[in-house]
């Protein structure tokens, strides 16, 4: 979580938790850390949610548009519906 840059150098600083003090690397001036808190997802599991979702969708409707999936559809519905 970035808390942004050194006032003095414009250096890029990183935190962890809020009220953590730092030195800059580059100047060595001394800062606290107020790094906004809050519940963040992790991009794989949006990544996993969304190509979930859009195989669960557009799938069967991708397989319909041809001839054969079209065919193997029909034999699996036949089949439940049985």
């Amino acid at each position: 979580m970035a808390i942004g840059s050194c006032p003095t150098c414009s250096y890029p600083l990183k935190a962890t938790r809020t009220g953590e003090i730092l030195a800059c690397p580059y100047c060595s001036a001394k800062l606290e850390a107020t790094v906004a808190e809050g519940v963040t997802i992790p991009t794989p599991v949006i990544v996993g949610v969304i190509a979930f979702a859009l195989g669960v969708v557009l799938g069967p409707s991708v397989l319909a548009s041809t001839e054969a999936g079209s065919k193997w559809l029909e034999k699996k519905a036949r089949e439940r519906i049985r």
